[in-house]
């Protein structure tokens, strides 16, 4: 889980910057669409960031109660 949380960051670095070229270079309609993967992408992250709290607090009560 731990990868696909990095890889799923790369994707909303790579498309922030994806839309910040696109906006520097006039492209509209390109940067509405970019604007709502950017948004997918981020919001895919903090979800996995999410479970992967969820996961680690269940592993740590069950080493507490062992």
């Amino acid at each position: 889980m731990a990868v696909m949380n990095k890889i799923a960051l790369f994707f909303v670095v790579l498309y922030s910057g994806i839309i910040l070229s696109n906006t520097y270079l006039g492209e509209n309609e390109r940067v509405q669409s970019n604007v709502v993967i950017f948004v997918l992408n981020g919001f895919a992250y903090i979800v996995s960031a999410i479970e992967m709290e969820k996961e680690k607090n269940q592993l740590v009560e069950n080493r507490s109660t062992a």
